[in-house]
């Protein structure tokens, strides 16, 4: 059985200052350990706090909420039927969970670690985001082919925005003034106006795009195609596509380790065999190391620093607890 290193050990060995003797970080990434969940989990998050984690488990119809530190399940919370995304409001103090097979979104006390409220949406509602000034909850609904906008002080949906087909993965420009989604079903990303709540630019990519990450500059966005086994790199002011990077095979989940030099893409597989997180070098755009995780591995979360990243192992009912080697 792997013996699971504590996760301070991990921030350590990235943290630490560099010395001629151990050198910095590499860009090969390696598996810490593993953290028993429930079933077929999709989506990871950090509490606002980095303190807690939450994961969609959407075999189990529940919520699982891991303590980092001690590497373990501290709770399950029952919400509808196949979670999938999860966002928490600025205080921390609700997580908005969206059900897809349900068409809800379940939102959760998280200091009674109860839902409260169920909010109707579109039809099969995947991944959620917030909105970075904090007032709404964005989730993607695929069968709908729009995003529904939540107010998380009123917790009603407040506007559907029309983007592409399918959509699936949502990230906001720092400063909220831009939402970039990716449509999987039309190989494109919309660009929505967050003032506006309309799409003003549709940009092609691979073949079923994902995850969207940007940079915290807003200068490169990093679109994750997963038929397409590749990632797409775009200039954020151009909207071009500049670069694209073959990652491997079902690539969903995008993280940037601390200093944003390397990135982690998470790597479903064919579900027979591990997935893998492969890291590459956003200066180069070169693939630098891969390590395989579980099986079905979909989405990623960033820890304290960006110093580690979980990464939920839906065929395998674990997360896995990723960093990078020092020389």
């Amino acid at each position: 059985m792997r013996r699971l290193l504590p996760l301070v050990t991990a921030a350590a060995l990235v943290a630490s200052p560099a010395t001629a003797a151990a050198g910095g970080t590499t860009g090969q990434p390696v598996e810490l350990g593993t953290i028993p969940i429930g079933a077929n989990s999709r989506m990871v998050v950090f509490t606002p706090d980095q303190r807690t984690v939450y994961v969609a488990n959407g075999g189990s119809n529940t919520v699982s909420v891991v303590d980092p530190a001690r590497r373990e399940e501290v709770a399950t919370i029952p919400v509808g039927t196949f979670p999938y995304g999860i966002a928490f409001d600025r205080p921390g103090r609700h997580a908005y969970v969206s059900n897809r097979d349900s068409d809800d979104v379940s939102v959760i006390d998280t200091a009674r670690r109860t839902v409260v409220k169920t909010i109707p949406v579109g039809d099969a509602p995947r991944l959620a985001a917030l909105r970075p000034d904090g007032r709404e909850v964005w989730v993607s609904s695929t069968g709908s082919d729009a995003v529904y906008v939540i107010d998380t002080r009123t917790q009603s949906v407040t506007h559907t925005i029309p983007v592409g087909d399918a959509p699936r993965g949502i990230h906001f420009t720092s400063g909220g003034r831009n939402a970039w989604v990716a449509n999987s079903d039309a190989d494109t990303v919309s660009v929505v106006d967050t003032a506006t709540y309309k799409a003003t630019h549709t940009i092609p990519v691979g073949d079923e795009p994902r995850g969207v990450l940007i940079t915290p500059d807003n200068r490169t966005a990093y679109i994750s195609n997963t038929i397409a086994g590749t990632v797409s790199v775009v200039d954020v002011r151009t909207r071009a596509v500049t670069a694209t990077i073959p990652v491997g095979q079902k690539p969903r989940g995008i993280t940037l380790a601390a200093g944003g030099r390397i990135a982690y893409v998470v790597n479903a597989g064919d579900g027979t065999k591990p997935g893998k997180v492969v890291t590459f070098d956003t200066r180069t755009n070169k693939v630098l190391g891969e390590v395989p995780v579980g099986l079905d591995a979909h989405w990623s979360a960033p820890g304290p620093g960006h110093h580690y990243v979980l990464v939920t192992n839906s065929g395998s009912n674990t997360l896995s607890v990723i960093t990078l080697a020092r020389h």
